[in-house]
């Protein structure tokens, strides 16, 4: 397995096609982004045999930076979206002490076992982001 941390705009058009594809939930913010051509953020893609198999990511967001991750159904639970997080971390893209916001409960997991301080947003039915009760 190779691991490559870049920003996110500097993918090429056929790995923002693969990953919207293949790699990330229909209709979310992500996809709309890699297929309509406006990425931001930093991203850690892991590959194998030259094939994506799943990426970790952070941007901005209301002024946070977000953790974000997906990873093939084939390859998960190897640890892939643990070394994808991990690389942005390397990279200087989380610094220490600074909370990172986080949608999903598995993305709390994440950033718990690599010690990344986080807060969790819940999405209200009018679409909008609320911070998640403890």
């Amino acid at each position: 397995m190779e691991l490559f941390v870049l920003k996110t705009d500097l993918l090429r058009p056929s790995e923002r096609r693969f990953i919207a594809d293949h790699l990330t939930r229909p209709e979310s913010e992500f996809q709309r982004a890699l297929l309509g051509g406006t990425v931001t953020g930093t991203i850690a893609i892991c590959l194998d045999q030259g094939e994506i198999i799943g990426w970790a990511r952070s941007e901005a967001w209301n002024e946070i930076p977000t953790l974000e991750a997906f990873v093939s159904p084939a390859y998960r639970r190897r640890g892939v979206a643990t070394l994808c997080t991990a690389g942005l971390r390397t990279e200087g893209v989380f610094r220490d002490h600074e909370f990172v916001a986080v949608f999903r409960p598995a993305m709390v997991s994440l950033a718990s076992r690599l010690g990344i301080l986080y807060a969790s947003f819940d999405r209200k039915p009018d679409g909008t982001w609320r911070e998640a009760r403890k």
